[in-house]
């Protein structure tokens, strides 16, 4: 399931030199870009450059020169390099940002903003986004007020890895204070008064508002516990990957290899919808590299990589995203396991794909477009019909969040209409009505304060017409399974709440009846992440500890490592 994220934006750090330090926020005009909010932090040695919008997170800046209160540097963008030059005058910097190639140049103004945390009389707050039947965001902000009478405020919201970044702070004449975080999805603003006991906030982002009430909270942290996260020294060998794809994007990833002698068996690991980076990270989980490295520690060899677009793996044209579909995700899987097939530690015999989520409707398409992949192992995969599938998890995510069979049974009907109504190719004009009658009962049964006018029902239009969408509604996953030869385990969670482990698992082996080697299981108490969970709704998430369960783990590698015994 796709979950909307709020937070992009431009993060930048540089080296402290000369008389330039702290951190300074303001508008950079990029050549060809829309204005962004962008942050620098002048900070020795850790000199990155992170633009969420174009998934760009620690980019290293190069070619830092200063002399007193100017300086210089460049930073390749997704293979576009800009150059940088800018001076200090006071309490602001100014400058200008040049295209390497081009006569177009674009600007900074800049003004400092101080991190919150380290002022003095520092406040911190703390309250939730609440997206019912989805999930709830958990929002940290750090106030403080400047000798200067500024008011300046951080943001944190941890389950998406934003960490005390700076908003932009409006006082306004009535009282009324408004704070921006500048984001790719829209600007996500926050307006309140400032009090010494609670901030009662109205949140906007487009037409999505709430209201919000911020207590004081000293306790609140950025942090989680996750104690499967493994830590180093590694007991296995583990290397960067960069492989170039036919189409001119890359696939950037991190192979680990098991110590002693090979060759090993190796797997790839697919990621479900959405960007997703090699850790499949989300909520502060990082389940592929838990994943990872109990496998390379138990004798196979992982492969795991940024999706196109995502991380360290770059797309020339972001725009091209939009047309992307499982097929394209497919052909990148593919690439990766030409690669293992070409390492000297990898039997070349014992190459398996390990996919979640839609990697789970992944992995089988590439078993069925090669002839030499060992096995797959299907993670909460999907096999039924989209529509029916869809329509299941949207009912059961609303059962778990206690709403009434009347309303869920109205937007359930209403849902298949508008999903049979794409699949048999209906046109923008004939899906306008639908989806705004869709969409009001979505926002009416979840408590959402959001008008739905026809701006937002064309969004919903463009949305439900994506490439993606249309290309799933019409795959037939049972049909390629049924073509599969190769070894295969399915697992679900009981309380997987996306995937239902009581529609799916019967359906895989259904379709995978001639399969001489199919194992099916469903763990109890496991949701979705296969994290033991009370109701498996998404909400949960973040909130539980366990990254992957254990049990999971161990019967994953014992499966693969018994098939190769038996090949043996």
């Amino acid at each position: 399931m796709r979950i909307a994220l709020f937070l992009a934006s431009c993060v930048l750090a540089l080296p402290c030199q000369g008389e330039i330090e702290g951190r300074w926020g303001g508008q950079g005009t990029f050549p060809g870009w829309p204005s962004i909010f962008c942050v620098l932090d002048f900070d020795g040695e850790r000199s990155t450059l992170s633009t969420l919008p174009a998934q760009l997170v620690d980019q290293p800046i190069t070619g830092w020169e200063s002399s007193g209160e100017t300086f210089s540097f460049e930073v390749d963008v997704h293979g576009t390099v800009f150059d940088f030059k800018g001076t200090r005058t006071g309490d602001s910097i100014s400058g200008s940002i040049h295209k390497e190639g081009e006569d177009s140049t674009g600007s900074m103004a800049l003004i400092p903003y101080p991190v919150v945390s380290a002022m003095p009389n520092r406040n911190r707050w703390s309250s939730a986004l609440d997206v019912t039947g989805v999930m709830e965001i958990p929002m940290i902000l750090d106030t403080a007020t400047g000798t200067d009478g500024r008011i300046h405020v951080d943001l944190s919201i941890p389950s998406q890895q934003l960490i005390q970044f700076p908003l932009e702070v409006i006082p306004g004449d009535d009282g009324l204070v408004r704070m921006t975080l500048h984001a790719g999805a829209g600007a996500a603003v926050f307006e309140t008064r400032m009090s010494d006991e609670e901030l009662a906030a109205n949140f906007k982002q487009g037409t999505f508002q709430q209201d919000l009430v911020f207590t004081l909270d000293v306790d609140a942290t950025t942090t989680y516990n996750r104690p499967q996260e493994p830590k180093p020294p590694f007991p296995y060998a583990s290397r960067e990957v960069l492989l170039a794809h036919p189409d001119g994007h890359s696939i950037a990833g991190t192979l680990t290899i098991p110590r002693g002698p090979g060759p090993h068996p190796a797997v790839v690991l697919i990621s479900g919808s959405g960007l997703q980076d090699r850790n499949e990270e989300i909520m502060g989980h990082k389940p592929f590299l838990v994943l990872a490295d109990h496998l390379t520690r138990n004798g196979i060899a992982v492969l795991r990589a940024d999706d196109r677009g995502a991380g360290d793996s770059f797309v020339p044209d972001r725009s091209t995203l939009l047309n992307v579909t499982s097929l394209d995700f497919a052909s990148d899987t593919s690439l990766q396991v030409d690669y293992l097939r070409t390492q000297p530690e990898i039997d070349g015999d014992s190459i398996g794909l390990i996919g979640h989520s839609e990697g789970g409707i992944i992995a089988p398409l590439v078993a069925d477009q090669r002839d030499d992949i060992a096995f797959i192992v299907m993670m909460a995969g999907p096999c039924r019909p989209a529509v029916e599938m869809l329509a299941d998890q949207n009912r059961r995510l609303m059962e778990v969040a206690g709403l009434k069979t009347e309303t869920i049974d109205a937007v359930v009907e209403q849902f298949i209409l508008v999903m049979t109504m794409v699949k048999e190719g209906a046109s923008s004009e004939e899906l306008m009505e639908p989806l705004r009658r869709l969409s009001i009962l979505q926002t009416e049964s979840m408590g959402l304060d959001i008008e739905v006018d026809d701006p937002f029902v064309e969004d919903a239009v463009r949305q439900a017409q994506l490439p993606w969408l249309k290309w799933y509604l019409a795959h037939d996953s049972a049909s390629v399974l049924s073509r599969l030869d190769m070894p295969i385990l399915a697992i679900n969670g009981s309380r997987d709440v996306q995937v239902l482990a009581e529609h799916e698992l019967p359906a895989i082996e259904q379709a995978a009846s001639a399969n001489p080697d199919l194992t099916t299981r469903s763990y109890e108490g496991l949701n979705h992440l296969f994290q033991p969970a009370e109701t498996g709704s998404i909400s949960e998430y973040e909130q539980i500890e366990i990254t992957l369960d254990q049990g999971v783990l161990s019967d994953m590698s014992n499966w693969i490592n018994e098939r190769r015994v038996a090949d043996d």
